[in-house]
């Protein structure tokens, strides 16, 4: 139970006060306040018979929690030490504010044990590439959903994998997650308004391919269970993107990544008509305007 706070009871006491200005007074201090007096405004949500007290008070806990979600944010991207996971969380908080991060990252790293596992240190890298699509694929069955339209449950976190069913973008960064746990060094990029994982190796791929080919081995497409796609394909994609004016190809960013994740969900939530959701994820997506 939280600790009693004579002066903070006060001020959850006086949100039921009828006076507007003293509402939005009281409001603005309890926000300024921060996350350490969410339990005890969530307690009065619970123990409180005034109507009118616990709308003000769902109001605060809603407006509380959104500037909680936008400051992570912004320290995410300040952050030099920043990880795609912790991003992902992020954003799947937006749906889910009460998501174990626990909880996730265990279910991450067994997926990433029984990976590591059945790789070896003389294996290469396509071959390790292999026994992550065999783990993702085959043994924990993860897939592409079949719903054309974006659906929230297969690009936030938690349900992702549980239901084993996500989209392109978020089996993709799933895929990219597992890969680096591995320091398999793979790059997300997007060919063709389609996003592949690559792997750079100069040296072998024009030993491979000829000098006057790219700077990447192979090229992934999660999408089709992880299969390596051929250098015909690449230039067909390739030719495909110029042809109607778009950029080749781009190296994509985690907060690109990020971004894309959120696109997606503010897609959802303007279709869905949640309000609440979509002005959080407005401004989320405004603190990353311009990567």
């Amino acid at each position: 139970m939280p600790t009693s706070d004579p002066i903070l009871d006060a001020l959850i006491s006086l949100l039921d006060d009828q006076d507007e200005l003293v509402f939005r007074s009281v409001k603005e201090k309890l926000i300024s306040l921060g996350s350490s007096v969410l339990p005890r405004l969530e307690e009065a949500l619970l123990s409180t018979d005034s109507v009118v007290h616990v709308t003000k008070l769902q109001e605060v806990i809603v407006l509380l929690k959104k500037e909680i979600v936008v400051e992570k944010m912004k320290q995410w991207i300040g952050s030099e030490n920043r990880t795609l996971l912790d991003g992902w969380l992020l954003v799947s908080s937006v749906h889910h504010p009460n998501i174990s991060r626990e909880k996730i990252e265990n279910s991450i790293q067994k997926i990433y044990r029984e990976v590591w596992l059945e790789v070896t240190e003389s294996m290469t890298s396509l071959e390790k590439v292999a026994v992550i699509n065999h783990i993702l694929f085959r043994v924990n069955n993860f897939e592409i959903s079949s719903n054309e339209l974006p659906n929230v449950d297969n690009l936030v976190l938690d349900k992702l994998l549980f239901s084993k069913t996500g989209d392109v973008y978020s089996l993709t960064i799933l895929y990219l997650i597992i890969a680096r746990h591995l320091h398999l060094e793979l790059l997300p990029i997007m060919l063709a308004n389609k996003l592949l994982l690559v792997y750079e190796d100069n040296l072998a791929a024009s030993l491979a391919f000829g000098t006057s080919t790219d700077k990447y081995l192979f090229y992934i497409n999660v999408a089709h269970r992880g299969s390596v796609i051929s250098p015909k394909e690449v230039q067909f994609l390739y030719d495909k993107s110029l042809k109607y004016g778009k950029v080749a190809t781009r190296l994509e960013t985690d907060i690109s990544l990020v971004k894309k994740l959120l696109n997606l969900m503010y897609l959802v939530y303007t279709n869905d008509g949640e309000q609440e959701r979509l002005l959080l994820t407005e401004d989320l997506l405004a603190l990353l305007e311009g990567y």
